[in-house]
């Protein structure tokens, strides 16, 4: 496991939840099957998915930008399990993350066909990523409807299934260019 912030000392174990509740990042009781929850629950998976894909990718550049966002993921997740709190994703983080969007579109054949998933594990892996990063989306412009949402996040979730899509090609790329 790789770890970004070694002096953090959690507790795994509560039993706060145990009548179906949960705390948010900023101390309010909610329910666990409350949007927030759902929200910040999807980036989770999504920070898995990604885990599952960075141990099989083979591109070290794609393995560095995965961590690079499973980093960032920590912060989502933050700012969606909290409330009244200035967000913790930035629009640098934003443009950081379109920037290198558009790098590696660039270096990219043109896409003249739709791709299959599935022409290595990593890539496959990667592409289910993708569909999580969608399905977190959705769920945050559920709660959005609702509650305050940072534009930001909502921002920031729907370029990173974009990206996502990229680095499944990236990964993929010399699979495909045989």
């Amino acid at each position: 496991m790789h770890l970004y912030k070694e002096e953090t000392v959690m507790g795994v174990t509560t039993k706060t939840g145990d009548k179906g509740q949960t705390s948010l990042f900023t101390g309010e009781r909610v329910d666990k099957d409350h949007r927030r929850v759902e929200v910040y629950g999807n980036v989770d998976m999504l920070a898995s998915a990604l885990g599952m894909a960075r141990a099989f990718v083979e591109n070290e550049s794609v393995k560095e930008r995965v961590l690079n966002l499973q980093k960032k993921l920590g912060m989502l997740m933050a700012d969606f399990a909290s409330i009244g709190k200035e967000p913790m994703i930035t629009a640098e983080m934003l443009a950081e993350l379109e920037a290198d969007e558009e790098a590696i579109e660039k270096s990219l054949p043109p896409l003249r066909v739709f791709l299959i998933p599935g022409e290595t594990k990593g890539g496959a892996m990667l592409d289910f990523a993708r569909t999580t990063a969608r399905t977190a989306e959705r769920r945050a412009w559920s709660l959005r409807r609702e509650e305050d949402v940072h534009e930001i996040d909502i921002r920031f979730l729907n370029r990173m299934s974009d990206y996502i899509f990229l680095l499944m090609r990236l990964e993929e790329q010399d699979v495909r260019d045989k």
